[in-house]
């Protein structure tokens, strides 16, 4: 049976989040101007920004790896580490995780030790098998 556990991405949750009140801003101010076009562009925006919000950004911890989120040029791209390519994870700040692998990736999470636990018991259930 496949585990896996999902843990919001902490800067891209800030992000969207700015960006989605910047939008309802401006959504209100068109919408007092009477503005509709732009209220109804402003709405779209408000949805989509709603859905990276919610749904996407989310690091996910399997049973043998984790998807994690790093930034690769302009664009905030997943990338796959299998645990046993991990030599140690290493917890900076509440948020701020570093996990060195073949390289050091940093990471971003709402809880640093709620992390820190559910890779430590998915790890370990892998080694089990």
């Amino acid at each position: 049976m496949k585990m896996k556990k999902k843990f919001k991405e902490y800067r891209m949750f800030i992000l969207c989040l700015l960006i989605l009140i910047a939008f309802v801003i401006l959504g209100v101010i068109w919408f007092i101007q009477g503005r509709i076009s732009l209220v109804i562009g402003a709405l779209l925006l408000i949805g989509i920004d709603a859905i990276l919000l919610f749904a996407r950004y989310k690091i996910i911890l399997f049973d043998d790896m984790m998807i994690i989120y790093e930034w690769k040029i302009l664009a905030m791209l997943p990338t796959v580490i299998e645990y046993k390519d991990i030599q140690s994870i290493e917890k900076k700040s509440q948020h701020h995780l570093y996990i060195y692998h073949q390289k050091r990736s940093s990471i971003y999470v709402m809880n640093a030790d709620e992390f820190i636990d559910a890779y430590q018991e998915l790890s370990t259930v892998n080694n089990k098998d």
